[in-house]
């Protein structure tokens, strides 16, 4: 579970100059309010520093409340539940699926989900009211009731634990619901503005309230809006139809996409390759191979999926700063079950000299890595051979 009081501030980047020799600004918390501004806090190197802005956008999920107590204004939006999902290796279910997602109510009136996704099968999802000062986990009986709703639409097919390759939890930023059960609280969002006299001037601040990821276009625009309105810069052109990132110019159908893949495949990267780069880069995998061009660059003995200058790339471009960056936020390795031993002391070997481990930091990251796999993600990571 990420730390409470995490920001994700969209206004960071001017206290973020001051220290720009930290590669940690995604690690930043928020960890007091003086009459200067707010002290925040590098989670990698453990400096503190001052901050202030004229606009603060505060998005930390079901952790608002926490962190506006953390700029000294206590507040009581949030009522977050716990989702969680779990991913098998089930040839027999991925076939009969037939390529389709599942969409249906339960038997507790809830809507779920059977979905593909490549050579494996996402199953979920839970609601229930969450603890947010504790880990989220995905529980025993959550699992039956997983399997259990994969018999209510495919009664034939066996599901058992040794097929789960994953399972993975998170606390959805719902709003406080009271006697509402969680699974019928409202997935819309609203945004909540304050404005405090702080370090001699008008301070704003926005929380996001709600939302959910098929809607974060429309909130990101609204919550910009909310920020440019405040600060005096009213909005001239919308984001609405802006293609943005990997998804620019993605092929939108499966004989668009071979025909992307064989038109970008090269001496440095061969179809299958440029499959995987794609999948994980959308379109910008052109950006990707043409860094891998510029340097000698060979796949890993432990998986044909990431190569040693991908990983440079990562560290370059990505903000990698843990190994367990690279198999849970930079790639499918730890989602689809394919995480061994070997492949986490191979990249700590290759990740070391570029971010500064020495022999007892990259066993420490090799140790942290495995624990967050099997502790959060029941993951069996398959022993060195």
């Amino acid at each position: 579970m990420h730390n409470p009081e995490r920001l994700t501030l969209d206004v960071l980047r001017d206290g973020l100059e001051a220290n720009k020799q930290s590669r940690a600004s995604n690690y930043v918390s928020a960890v007091g309010t003086t009459d200067a501004g707010t002290l925040l806090r590098d989670e990698l190197t453990g400096e503190e520093f001052l901050f202030d802005a004229d606009v603060v956008i505060n998005a930390t999920g079901a952790w608002v409340d926490e962190t506006n107590d953390s700029f000294g204004k206590r507040t009581s939006f949030m009522g977050g539940t716990k989702g969680s999902h779990i991913v098998l290796d089930h040839p027999e279910l991925l076939e009969a699926c037939n390529g389709r997602e599942l969409f249906f109510e339960h038997t507790d009136g809830r809507i779920v989900l059977i979905y593909p996704m490549g050579d494996r099968v996402l199953v979920g999802t839970t609601d229930i009211d969450a603890d947010i000062t504790e880990d989220s986990i995905c529980t025993d009986e959550e699992i039956e009731y997983f399997f259990e709703l994969v018999a209510h639409v495919f009664p034939t097919i066996d599901v058992r634990r040794d097929h789960i390759v994953y399972t993975f939890s998170g606390v959805r930023p719902l709003p406080k619901h009271d006697d509402t059960q969680p699974g019928f609280v409202s997935r819309d969002y609203r945004i909540e503005k304050r404005t405090d006299r702080r370090a001699g001037k008008n301070v704003t601040t926005l929380s996001l309230v709600g939302g959910k990821w098929t809607t974060f276009r429309a909130l990101s625009e609204n919550l910009a809006s909310e920020a440019m309105t405040a600060l005096g810069m009213p909005r001239k052109t919308t984001t609405s139809e802006l293609q943005i990132g990997g998804g620019k110019d993605f092929p939108r159908t499966q004989a668009e996409e071979r025909l992307w893949v064989n038109r970008t495949a090269n001496e440095v990267a061969d179809r299958d390759r440029v499959r995987v780069l794609l999948t994980r880069y959308g379109t910008r995998a052109t950006d990707v191979l043409e860094f891998l061009g510029q340097g000698g660059d060979q796949l890993l003995a432990s998986t044909n999926e990431i190569s040693t200058r991908e990983l440079t790339y990562m560290v370059q471009n990505e903000q990698i700063t843990r190994l367990a960056d690279v198999l849970i936020r930079r790639t499918s390795l730890a989602f689809r079950g394919l995480v061994t031993e070997a492949m986490l002391t191979e990249m700590a070997e290759l990740l070391a000299p570029q971010l500064g481990w020495n022999e007892a930091e990259s066993r420490r990251q090799v140790e942290s890595a495995r624990d967050l796999l099997v502790t959060m993600h029941g993951m069996k990571i398959a022993a060195a051979v």
